[in-house]
């Protein structure tokens, strides 16, 4: 078992705003869903702090990895912040506006082998980008080039393969061909929406009138929210790369007590 404690609350803060469902955020879906029994407070099972668990099955599944591989490596960054790819400049820019700012997130993968995945619904891509759209704020996923291969020629987007290993000359797959890892690095992005909850005055309905009126939500909040995901990203791509490994047979298997368990 993994227990986190949380004692670092202020939900008081939620309470000021109950009148006003959050234009961007879970709130007025939530209401109508669960018939106003939803916990507003930060959120409830709409925030990331949902993520928490997600980032400690992660940080196993990345052991499990390792022995795939001993070169195995997942990272992920910011590279882009409000349009900026300098992100301090694009931070800057949203703490000048009184708002809350987007952001890109890459995460690259080495030391995967070719042959994860399998075509149509469990592809790589399907796979990753099922957990990856779980996580609050993700509001796309592109691999390789991504929406980028739109703009060019075949010619130019295939990946000449120049040895038997599978190197190829470019990674415009991203590491995936046919929804199967072909052994060359792994690349996606992500683009994180700005944190719904902003100090700047808006103006949207007020619940208990029926009417739309100015309000700003105060409190604790993020800026910018993608500074948060890398290690989310990380967490739940390796919770699916391990699954697709343990699929081809490629986690070892321990004896414990006369019983074989997958490691």
């Amino acid at each position: 078992m993994v227990y986190f404690e949380n004692n670092n609350t202020r939900s008081g803060d939620y309470d000021k705003q109950r009148s006003h469902p959050r234009p961007g955020h879970a709130d007025f879906v939530a209401h109508q869903k669960y018939g106003g029994n939803e916990d507003y407070r930060g959120g409830g099972h709409f925030s990331a702090r949902l993520t928490t668990g997600l980032v400690a099955a992660g940080s196993i599944a990345k052991k499990l990895l390792n022995h795939i591989n001993n070169n195995f490596t997942i990272e992920a960054r910011v590279i882009e912040i409000g349009g900026e790819a300098d992100t301090e400049i694009g931070l800057q820019r949203a703490i000048d506006a009184k708002d809350s700012v987007g952001g890109l997130v890459e995460c690259r993968v080495n030391g995967l082998p070719a042959g994860l995945g399998e075509p149509f619904f469990d592809s790589v891509e399907s796979q990753l980008a099922h957990v990856l759209f779980a996580i609050p704020a993700v509001k796309g996923v592109e691999f390789g080039s991504g929406f980028a291969a739109a703009r060019m020629f075949g010619s130019a987007h295939n990946d000449a393969i120049e040895d038997l290993e599978g190197r190829t000359r470019t990674n415009h797959a991203g590491g995936v061909v046919g929804g199967i890892s072909n052994g060359n690095e792994l690349v996606f992005r992500l683009a994180i929406k700005p944190t719904a909850s902003t100090p700047k005055q808006q103006n949207s309905l007020n619940w208990e009138t029926g009417k739309t009126e100015d309000f700003a939500v105060r409190g604790r909040h993020d800026l910018c929210v993608a500074l948060r995901a890398p290690v989310i990203v990380e967490a739940a791509a390796a919770t699916v790369l391990a699954d697709l490994a343990m699929l081809e047979g490629l986690i070892p298997r321990v004896v414990v007590n006369n019983k074989k368990y997958q490691v």
